[in-house]
Order: structure tokens, then sequence, then C-alpha cells
């Protein structure tokens, strides 16, 4: 889906001397309600984006700090964020949503996130389920397999981003899939309704002398 936001109407604000729009102004309720669980990637006229230099694409913190000049298009974002400066894209053509899983180790601020448009997708398999059979998605560990050669000693805390939480062991977690159509998680065998997890943020490593 495309979305198309014309300057003239929108809110200007004036960041260094200059006027702009705030690039989190471009993400209204009618693109998503839950912008948190979005990666942005802000693309120029050229097709150059961070992310060609190996750089991540931005979060919704950058989004609010972060600014489209109009004289020139350019983005631009606040000191602040520390941002390289292959981020201040020229000649701005539009902003894509990637959807995104965060991983984290417990306690640790720094956190990697997976596209899931970069992660191998498979088929859900639950024959005593039909509804939820068939359907296209990411085994759970997928998305922290790389991160620890251990991963039986950690627990994981599956986080959505209303803040609802989930304890799994390391186990129970290699059961478990997130689903792309409906961005919920699910594990055969089943494990209740609350492991259902909708709009799935964050996946945290517990160690074990913080179980």
């Amino acid at each position: 889906m495309t979305f198309t936001r014309y300057f003239d109407l929108m809110e200007k604000v004036e960041f260094e001397g200059e006027q702009a729009i705030r690039l989190s102004d471009f993400i209204d309720s009618v693109i998503t309600e839950r912008p948190a669980i979005y990666a942005y990637r802000v693309v120029g006229s050229d097709g150059f984006y961070a992310h060609m230099k190996g750089s991540p694409d931005n979060l919704w913190e950058h989004m609010q700090k972060g600014y489209l000049k109009l004289s020139n298009r350019r983005a631009a974002f606040e000191q602040s964020l520390g941002l390289e400066g292959r981020y201040y894209v020229k000649d701005v053509a539009g902003i894509e949503l990637l959807r995104k899983i965060e991983t984290r180790f417990e306690g640790d601020d720094n956190f990697g996130f997976s596209l899931i448009a970069e992660t191998e997708t498979a088929t859900y398999s639950d024959p005593q389920d039909l509804f939820y059979d068939g359907r296209s998605g990411v085994r759970l560990a997928d998305f922290v397999d790389t991160l620890t050669s251990a991963p039986e000693d950690y627990s994981y805390d599956l986080v959505s981003v209303a803040g609802e939480k989930r304890s799994f062991s390391w186990a129970e977690l290699q059961t478990g899939w997130w689903l792309l159509d409906l961005d919920l998680t699910k594990f055969y065998p089943d494990l209740g309704p609350d492991s259902k997890i909708p709009y799935l943020q964050t996946i945290a490593l517990i160690p074990p002398e913080v179980k």
C-alpha cells in the first residue's frame, strides 16, 4: 500500500533555522496505530537509504526527532541521536515501513532487530486447528539463534507493543512461531490463550541469575 502526503496540508516547524516537517507526522493513524513495531527506511529520489551502507533502518524514536527540510527535501535529525551522516538522506522521495522484531538481553539498553522482509519464513503446521494450519510464519527461535551459543541457559520474555509480557523456557520457545498475516504468536502444541501475543515487539533473553 502507498500513501501520499501533501506538504501544504501538514504542520510546519522550524529546525536548524529552516522550515521543516517532522518525519513522525508522515506516519499518522491512517497508516498505523502501532508505529513502534516498525523500522523506517527513508529513501532518496536516487534510491539511496542508510541500510545500503550497512546501517540499521531508523527507529520510531528517530522519526520523532527527525525532520524533512522543505528547502531541499533533506532528512535531518536532532544531534542527541548521534546518527551518522548517511541517515541524512538527500531529496527524500519516500518512507518505507518495515515490520521488525527486537531482540535484547535483559538489562541491556542496546538491542538489535530483525526485519521480517529479510527473515526466512516457513509454513506453520497445526493439523488440530485448521484456522492456523498452513499460514506463513517465522520460528521464534530463529530470532535469537545468533545472539548466544547457549540458548538453553536463558528464559525468554515475549513483549507486545502494548507491554503485555509472557515468559517461556528455551524448550517452549522452540515450539513457537510468529504468524505473518495475523501478527500473532502461536505455539504447537498449544500453550494456552495467553501465549497468543498480538503485535510482538521484543524478545528479551533473561539470564539464570535474574529468573
